[in-house]
């Protein structure tokens, strides 16, 4: 940009790896285990979903 930092997106969820073949989907702001899947893949759908699904409360 011009001059300027690039500004930071944070995720809230978050995707990581907890075995062979075991993801967990963490919640970055209370730590906890929101869900697991055991492909990397649909770990991080999950995590797109649960992170859709926390911004559509924030609206209303």
């Amino acid at each position: 940009m011009i001059g300027r930092p690039e500004p930071v997106v944070a995720f809230r969820m978050v995707v990581k790896p907890a075995g062979r073949d075991f993801f967990h989907v963490v919640d970055t702001r209370t730590d906890k285990v929101m869900g697991f899947r055991r492909d990397h893949n649909e770990a991080c759908a999950l995590a797109r979903r649960l992170e859709t699904r926390h911004a559509n409360q924030l609206r209303g």
